[in-house]
């Protein structure tokens, strides 16, 4: 059988105003801090990864890398085999990594330049791991906007083991463990981060997540409402430097005899815009965010 990632593990995000950013991410959008230097931070939720989003200090925003899990070092290696014979731009060679949670991985450019990681053996939280009531758990799952849907799912499908899970008129979604989707490919350009979504316990923590983002002067963008594909409930904001965030729970766990549906199924009726019908559409200020954040040129690199 050929090796597939195996989980959505972290993002690393540049930021102008680190210690803000720090502040936001800690004392509002509940996550805890496991590591900070003078020009980075690292941040969990209560689960066992050793982090699940890295602040870098940088000249503007932007999205420098997605790294995704493998089960182990063999794993890594087959992987970087499979993403090198693709032969769709820079692949770093296998290492050990000296950077916080350490672990043995490498970084890459996929089809459309987004960069990517592939890392095991990390270093993760040891004992228990139990739910807080408010407080995100780990990643849900990264949209991105992409210029060729059918491309960058074709590689992420046929190289790196990911599952097409449903299909819309507006995106696929596709996984590599046993939720939904862990990835959100959108099927029209340009070639930017949608949003970061990180997963609350049930309904009421993104409720009170929520209404204590509201209280810090958050506004929800979108939601509390409830998304067709996934059947996750969902709350969209914009964090620090208007990075594009949603709270979301109760995402459907799938197995391997999961059939996707296509465009046809998942249609509304007209001014709806998800299951419950309740809330109002996405606001022109998030649509907007939407096609700002950018991949770094050297995001990929993982051993500088």
């Amino acid at each position: 059988m050929r090796a597939r990632v195996s989980g959505l593990r972290a993002v690393a995000v540049a930021v102008v105003d680190l210690d803000e950013a720090i502040r936001f991410y800690t004392d509002v959008w509940h996550l805890d801090l496991v590591e900070r230097t003078a020009d980075s931070a690292h941040l969990r939720g209560t689960g066992p990864r050793h982090h699940v989003l890295s602040l870098h200090r940088a000249p503007r925003p932007a999205l420098i890398r997605i790294t995704l899990d493998a089960p182990g070092r063999r794993q890594v290696d087959e992987l970087h085999a499979a993403v090198k014979a693709a032969a769709v731009g820079p692949v770093e060679s296998p290492g050990v990594w000296q950077r916080p949670g350490r672990g043995y991985g490498f970084g890459f450019k996929d089809p459309e330049g987004r960069n990517f990681a592939i890392v095991a053996e990390v270093a993760d939280h040891k004992g228990p791991c139990e739910d807080r009531p408010d407080r995100p758990r780990k990643l849900a799952h990264v949209n991105l906007n992409a210029a060729d849907c059918e491309g960058t799912c074709r590689f992420l499908i046929d190289v790196l083991g990911f599952r097409l899970s449903d299909e819309t008129v507006m995106a696929r979604f596709v996984r590599c463990d046993s939720s939904h989707n862990n990835l959100v490919i959108g099927t029209k350009g340009p070639t930017t981060l949608n949003h970061v979504a990180f997963e609350m316990p049930d309904l009421d923590s993104v409720m009170r997540g929520a209404g204590r983002m509201r209280d810090n002067g958050h506004p929800i963008e979108w939601g509390v409402g409830r998304h067709g594909p996934g059947n996750n409930v969902f709350a969209y904001f914009l964090g620090p430097e208007e990075f594009p965030i949603e709270y979301t729970a109760e995402t459907l766990v799938v197995g391997d005899d999961h059939l996707p549906r296509g465009p046809d199924y998942w249609q509304w009726p007209p001014g709806r815009t998800d299951r419950w019908g309740v809330t109002e559409p996405l606001s022109k200020r998030f649509q907007r965010v939407q096609r700002l954040f950018r991949f770094t040129e050297d995001g990929y690199r993982t051993h500088t």
